[in-house]
């Protein structure tokens, strides 16, 4: 018995991609926050700091493959807060005197 039709080859399956974001701890995006909300908290207000130090310890709580950023955000964040306080101190005790500079 002879077969005269053509041998059937099946198409190979189209590979699947993964384009799922790749998967990180918990805690990574409020390392990243404490470190960014740190430097703020340095440069420009005090707030920023506070924050700096909250999202810091949330992270650590979390767990994050990102510890070192969390440590500098906490570290960051105290050295802020520190500065802020210092400032709000000396403006206590000694305050600027602005009614020379202005027409009243």
């Amino acid at each position: 018995m002879e077969n005269n039709e053509a041998p059937q080859y099946y198409q190979q399956p189209e590979a699947t991609w993964n384009n799922d974001a790749p998967s990180g701890n918990a805690g990574d995006g409020n390392a990243t926050a404490s470190l960014v909300t740190g430097i703020l908290g340095i440069v420009c207000c005090g707030p920023c700091a506070i924050a700096a130090i909250i999202l810091s310890l949330n992270a650590k709580k979390k767990g994050t493959t990102k510890s070192g950023m969390a440590t500098a955000g906490l570290i960051l964040g105290i050295i802020g807060c520190v500065i802020w306080a210092i400032g709000i101190v000396m403006n206590i005790v000694n305050p600027v005197d602005y009614s020379q500079y202005l027409d009243f």
